[in-house]
């Protein structure tokens, strides 16, 4: 017996049908069945955008952008040999200065603004995170006056290409504070920004980008190996281990708010709820894919991009879009998915989380859609919402009955 369903929403329709009957592997007839299940709820909704993992530190304006500054966290262990900070609680080891670096994007200077860092020496052993720290709950005012000035460099030692830096100095205050036996992990933390506001931006590589150029802080001392004899000066490097932008997105536009949009830099996400209401997956019976159907919006082409999608664990506000201090909506890690967009259509295989349901083991409150960390930071996706036609998202489940 075929088994059908008849779903009713925004959008009205039933899609069933029988395949072809493979067999298993003892002969026995295998029925492998389709059923489509119509997205009735969707929308787009914004947050402030979380910026911890992407290539590059951005700081200046672009494109409706305000690139505000950026934080960084260093290792308390080195790089080279290994050396914890608490080795400069050592009174025979003198610290002569310290210098901190971020490798420029380009190779080549066009125009050289000055840059300024502060820390934070009140700042207790957590200063940000990387995942969760963003415009609307960090306070730059918790860090100190500046510490250093800075403008690009280039560095011409390597014949076979030049390298951009910007090389902050820094005196060997800083290293008290960083060492501070007070505290069990101090923070390590800095903050750089822009001198003066302006209309370009900048971008350095961050600890992301994974090409080994990410934030570096460089400690250079002297080791007294009596009081009268000193080893000459050395340098200890201390890679960064997170680092963040803090930016103020553009207001948004039509298009964000009316379309099924995802974008990290602006914040944008969109949830859809798929009408499964009253199915029971067969007895027996395994589902082979369950595919949430979208179609982007036509524009120019992208580069490979991906979308991220888990079942929310809560009932989502569908009314219409809205902006919040906090995402409201959690995901259910367990069911995670990441799928790539072709030829202009996104295909979810919420497989898993669709057994479950039809198992009448999970309630389904609907699913969240948001960009990868590994797409262009800058890029914005439109999907169809409900209003469309011959477009509209659906979820295309597949499964064989004994």
């Amino acid at each position: 017996m075929t088994i059908g369903l008849c779903m009713t929403g925004m959008v009205a329709f039933s899609a069933c049908e029988e395949a072809a009957i493979p067999m298993d592997d003892i002969g026995t007839p295998m029925r492998l069945d389709t059923i489509s299940f119509p997205v009735i709820k969707a929308v787009s909704y914004q947050v402030p955008p979380q910026m911890g993992k992407t290539n590059y530190l951005y700081f200046g304006k672009k494109d409706g952008y305000d690139f505000k500054y950026s934080l960084i966290k260093f290792d308390s262990t080195s790089m080279t040999a290994k050396t914890p900070l608490s080795y400069y609680n050592d009174s025979l080891v003198v610290v002569d200065s310290l210098q901190l670096s971020l490798r420029f994007e380009l190779d080549s200077i066009e125009n050289n603004p000055e840059f300024q860092l502060r820390y934070f020496p009140d700042g207790g052993d957590s200063v940000f995170n990387e995942m969760t720290t963003n415009h609307m709950n960090f306070d730059n005012l918790i860090a100190s006056s500046i510490i250093s000035t800075a403008q690009m460099t280039s560095d011409t030692t390597d014949t076979n290409s030049t390298k951009v830096y910007l090389n902050f100095s820094l005196d060997s205050s800083i290293v008290n504070a960083l060492k501070d036996t007070n505290v069990t992990d101090f923070n390590r933390s800095f903050l750089v920004e822009l001198k003066d506001d302006g209309t370009e931006s900048f971008n350095f590589r961050s600890i992301d980008l994974g090409d080994g150029y990410g934030p570096q802080l460089t400690v250079f001392f002297r080791q007294f190996l009596s009081d009268t004899v000193v080893l000459d000066t050395v340098a200890r490097l201390y890679n960064a281990i997170e680092d963040l932008s803090i930016i103020v997105p553009p207001v948004v536009s039509y298009e964000d708010t009316s379309l099924l949009s995802v974008s990290m830099s602006k914040g944008l996400k969109s949830i859809v709820m798929v009408d499964m209401g009253g199915w029971i997956l067969p007895p027996k019976s395994v589902i082979s894919s369950a595919n949430l159907i979208l179609n982007r919006v036509e524009g120019d082409s992208i580069s490979p991009y991906s979308i991220v999608s888990h079942p929310i664990k809560s009932e989502g506000d569908f009314i219409k879009f809205s902006s919040f201090i906090d995402d409201p909506y959690e995901e259910d890690y367990g069911f995670y998915t990441s799928t790539k967009i072709i030829n202009d259509e996104l295909r979810i295989n919420h497989r898993r989380a669709a057994t479950q349901i039809g198992r009448a083991n999970y309630t389904n409150y609907g699913f969240k859609l948001q960009t990868s960390f590994s797409n262009d930071p800058f890029t914005t996706v439109f999907f169809h919402g409900l209003n469309k036609s011959d477009l509209y998202p659906v979820m295309r489940v597949i499964y064989v009955l004994p």
